[in-house]
């Protein structure tokens, strides 16, 4: 393969690497706040990481590094972010399930 092409995956590798973390560092700057989360959609992330399996699987198919190695950074990013956001999303309803419990008591 040609330097130069080396080179575009590579760049184009990092942009892939960097395109999500800002929306992974604001869950988890916000995990405790899942109304500051009302933005990051759950269906992305999900998308996200299948995007990530898919193209692991065809850069071991075809043997090319750069088209996979993004999926190496993105895939537990979004996996985390899922995770964050599920539960986030869950501590207002418990909360609000222990004030309902305190003001029927």
């Amino acid at each position: 393969m040609y330097a130069h092409i080396d080179v575009l995956g590579f760049i184009a590798s990092v942009i892939s690497f960097v395109l999500w973390w800002p929306q992974a560092a604001l869950v988890w700057r916000c995990r405790q706040h899942g109304e500051q989360l009302r933005g990051v959609s759950t269906p992305s992330q999900v998308l996200l990481l299948m995007n990530a399996c898919l193209w692991g699987a065809y850069a071991v198919g075809t043997g090319s590094l750069w088209v996979g190695a993004p999926g190496l950074v993105n895939g537990p990013l979004a996996i985390v972010t899922i995770v964050l956001l599920r539960r986030s999303r869950r501590l207002p309803e418990k909360a609000r399930g222990s004030t309902a419990d305190k003001v029927a008591r």
